[in-house]
């Protein structure tokens, strides 16, 4: 939190709308059943928050699985590769302007000032607008590296030099990558980890339903209901 810069300490007054605070703890497990790692996410209490106060505009857009389904078509039709990459902590990255006044985290209260707030700069999991701000701060980056939005499913982002196309689908924080150029991708791929710690799950298994197996002869795909 202190590395992302997600809030600075401000003294608390009356009129402020103070959410709380609290963390949530998980134990990940290897397929095996072993413990992988312990973790630890600090939650923002997003049901105190107030409409028109800390927060106005909640929808968030994610891909249609029509387009998914249309793109895995040409995928396989094309032969291409497809990658699976996964933002690490998407929604922290996620910027916002309204005021947004939290509790200090429990166990980590400043003795210096302890009845200070945060003033939120960087989003949170839990609050009413983070999957918005998080997809917010990734279109307008990948708008910025040239990508354009599609006009029928605005989750699906094209990318075109030359005779070259690529395609970049998101689902909140899963992200499907493919195209007709291996080292265009690659390139992609490192302009996306300089912005954003991005975690590359190489070739995709499963995604929003869909099996993806690979064969001799490309890819096969299966729907589970």
């Amino acid at each position: 939190m202190h590395v992302n810069r997600t809030w600075t300490l401000v003294p608390f007054h009356p009129s402020m709308n103070v959410v709380g605070s609290q963390w949530v703890y998980k134990i990940k497990r290897r397929s095996d059943g072993s413990i992988e790692r312990y973790k630890a996410r600090l939650v923002a209490r997003g049901f105190t928050q107030q409409k028109g106060i800390d927060y106005s505009k909640t929808f968030s857009l994610v891909i249609k699985q029509a387009t998914v389904r249309l793109v895995f078509s040409i995928v396989v039709s094309c032969g291409w590769k497809i990658h699976q990459l996964n933002i690490h902590n998407a929604f922290l990255n996620g910027v916002f302007d309204e005021e947004i006044y939290m509790k200090q985290p429990p166990g980590f209260v400043d003795s210096a000032h302890p009845s200070h707030v945060c003033r939120l700069h960087k989003s949170l999991y839990g609050l009413k607008q983070a999957p918005r701000a998080w997809y917010t701060r990734l279109n307008d980056f990948l708008l910025s590296i040239g990508f354009c939005a599609s006009k029928v499913d605005t989750s699906l982002f094209i990318f075109s030099v030359g005779a070259d196309i690529c395609y970049l689908l998101i689902y909140v924080d899963d992200i499907l990558f493919t195209g007709s150029n291996s080292l265009l991708l690659q390139c992609l791929i490192q302009l996306l980890s300089s912005e954003f710690k991005l975690c590359n799950l190489g070739s995709i298994h499963y995604f929003l339903g869909i099996e993806v197996q690979s064969t001799s002869i490309g890819l096969m795909l299966r729907q589970h209901k």
